[in-house]
Parts: structure tokens; C-alpha cells; sequence
């Protein structure tokens, strides 16, 4: 399994990158950098040596790399992006401020070859926002030991159940409870290396234009599962996967080394 790690310590949430940059408010008050190394950890609880975890850096501090080298048991790499500075002067469309100022372009590339070199492993895509229960990762290699080669997204989306009242899903059973079809996702989702480059070209374009909307075809054509309850939450204000205590496992990891 390879984890994508996309980590930014800059306290801006994901909807933030509109025009003057407003801040959004984090899950009941607590700092950005508390959030990234909890989630880091959450993640670690079904890693194993043979496993990997890139962190796409994107404005994180020498400390907390070194930090994070230090608090797993895979294998452990660094993949630098560009700053901002830079992205804005080599993206393909600059004028279009919004997805300038991100990491996506980079992301999507480094995925796409990822993927080309491992188009059997199983790849995991997670921002630093997202807290995973004790089982989530196990949870996820056990669905892709099956024949499934689909997508799976951890995040049960709590507008699911208040947006799409017109939608039905497929619900299955498997060794970790329920699992439902979603139709779209943001990019916290996990995929066979050759299941991610079915959308190679959508996945560039995605990048370019900071843009989830490729999931809406992706996951017609290559189902996507997410558990119920959810396996992981976003640590924002409004976004949080029901049912599940979420402020017990978020106050049940310690990241002091």
C-alpha cells in the first residue's frame, strides 16, 4: 500500500482558496498543526514495513517532516512541490486565480506516475484533515484483497444524507460492516494504481483546474464504495461523519514522541 500524504500546515482550510484567502473555522477550535499530526497518526495504526507513505509537502515545516519520519513504521519519502510563487508562474491557465494557489497540478502529475509505475499497488490519496478510526486502514486493504477495482472513499459525507434525498445506492456487506455507492467524492480516496489511470487525462485536467467534478463519470463507470458508519472524518466545522465519537479518538491519540 502507498499513502499520499498531502500535508500543508498553512491554516487554510480546502474551500478557503477563493478570492482574500478567508480562513474557515477548524473542527471545535483546535490549531491546524494539532489537526495534521493527529491525523497523521490515525492513519499509521494499519501500516506495516512493507508499506509506504509519501507526504506531498506543500508548506509543511522541517520539524514536522522530521517529525513525521520519526512517527511511522512504513517506509517513509518526501515529494517537494512548487511554491506558490512558482505554481502561479507555470501553471497553463494563471489567470484563473483560485487554482493557482494550490498543490493540485503538481498532486494529479505525481499521481498519474505513481500509478504508471505501480498499477497493482493499492494507493491511497488523504489530506492532512482527515481522522481515521483504529480499523480504517486494515478496513481498506481487506476490500482491495477482494476482486473489487473500484474506488473507496473512508469518508462517510454527512451531506449525503440531506443533499442527495432524490439518490439511491447499492449497499454490501463486508468484513468491517456496511459499505454504500457514493457518486462523487473530494480527493480522500483509495484506488488500484491501474484503476486511477482509467482517468489519467481527467485526473490532469483536475489538477489544472482544482476540480472534483471528474468523479461524477469516474464513479458511474468504476463504482465507489464508502463505509457506514465512515471510517475517517473531516476535521471541519459541518463536515463531520455521523455516528461515530469522533472528539474520544481524536482526544485518545498522543503526539508527543
Amino acid at each position: 500500500m502507498i499513502v499520499l500524504f498531502r500535508s500543508c500546515e498553512a491554516n487554510l482550510s480546502p474551500g478557503s482558496l477563493g478570492e482574500g484567502f478567508e480562513d474557515k473555522p477548524r473542527w471545535n477550535g483546535h490549531g491546524k498543526l494539532e489537526i495534521l499530526r493527529k491525523c497523521y497518526l490515525s492513519i499509521q495504526q494499519g501500516l506495516d514495513k512493507e508499506d509506504w507513505i509519501i507526504v506531498i509537502d506543500d508548506r509543511t515545516s522541517d520539524e514536522t517532516l522530521r517529525w513525521m519520519s520519526e512517527n511511522t513504521k512504513a517506509n517513509f519519502r518526501v515529494e517537494p512541490i512548487a511554491s506558490l510563487d512558482d505554481l502561479r508562474k507555470t501553471h497553463p491557465y494563471p489567470d484563473y486565480h483560485p487554482v493557482t494557489a494550490n498543490s493540485c497540478p503538481d498532486l494529479m502529475e505525481f499521481l498519474v506516475g505513481l500509478s504508471e509505475q505501480n498499477p497493482d499497488e493499492l494507493i491511497y490519496v488523504c489530506e492532512d484533515d482527515y481522522l481515521h478510526v483504529e480499523h480504517a486502514i486494515d478496513g481498506m486493504k481487506e476490500l482491495f484483497k477482494t476482486s473489487f477495482d473500484g474506488f473507496y472513499a473512508p469518508y462517510d459525507y454527512p451531506d449525503r444524507y440531506t443533499l442527495d434525498t432524490d439518490r439511491t445506492s447499492e449497499v454490501h456487506v463486508f468484513k468491517y460492516g456496511h459499505l454504500r455507492t457514493i457518486p462523487s467524492a473530494t480527493l480522500t480516496i483509495a484506488a488500484l494504481g491501474k484503476t486511477w489511470l482509467r482517468y489519467k487525462y481527467e485526473l490532469l485536467r483536475a489538477g489544472a483546474f482544482a476540480d472534483d467534478s471528474w468523479t461524477w463519470k469516474a464513479f458511474r463507470q468504476s463504482k465507489c464504495l464508502c463505509p457506514i458508519p465512515g471510517h475517517a472524518t473531516h476535521l471541519q466545522d459541518g463536515c463531520i461523519t455521523p455516528f461515530v465519537d469522533w472528539e474520544v479518538i481524536y482526544d485518545s491519540i498522543s503526539t508527543s514522541s
